[in-house]
């Protein structure tokens, strides 16, 4: 007879279970990339309310730019609220601290559960039951986008139509 291990010497084996990965802290600037995402902007979108003539156009998309590119960190972030929403104390604290402090934040969508958002029900956001790594809102649009589309199960009313599908 084969002896199995117990439950209890697997669980005090730690070569038995590997603790899981923990995820990537999210940076400042993935932060910013992620909300101005979430607001379904492009850079140049989000940069429209900050730019008044038309040569200032180039300078402010490449301010733009520049705050979302890799290790790059706004000393001053400017009210981004002109053009998507945007919490100041989250990137300060995503900037200032070491990642294990970082608020928890959505990895969909970078909201803070110390931010106003509603999901697509109208209710106020929250962590997923499905998901704890993702807000309600997010969760609703993943389960929408991946509803399988129903079948059409009734017959054709056009009896031309059926009969040119058949030839």
């Amino acid at each position: 007879m084969r002896t199995v291990p117990s439950l209890l010497s697997m669980l005090d084996d730690p070569e038995a279970m590997p603790p899981p990965p923990l995820p990537a802290p999210v940076m400042p600037w993935d932060y910013i990339r992620m909300r101005r995402l979430a607001a379904g902007k492009t850079i140049e979108e989000a940069s429209r309310p900050f730019w008044h003539h038309d040569e200032h156009q180039a300078d402010v998309e490449r301010n733009m730019r520049q705050i979302e590119a890799v290790g790059f960190r706004v000393k001053r972030l400017w009210d981004m609220s002109r053009s998507y929403r945007l919490n100041g104390t989250v990137y300060r604290q995503l900037c200032d601290t070491p990642p294990e402090q970082h608020p928890r934040l959505c990895r969909a969508c970078g909201w803070d559960e110390w931010s106003t958002q509603l999901d697509t029900e109208g209710l106020d956001c929250t962590w997923s039951a499905h998901d704890p790594e993702i807000c309600t809102l997010c969760d609703q649009i993943k389960r929408k986008k991946f509803q399988p589309r129903p079948a059409n199960t009734q017959p054709s009313t056009n009896p031309r139509s059926a009969n040119q599908r058949a030839a």
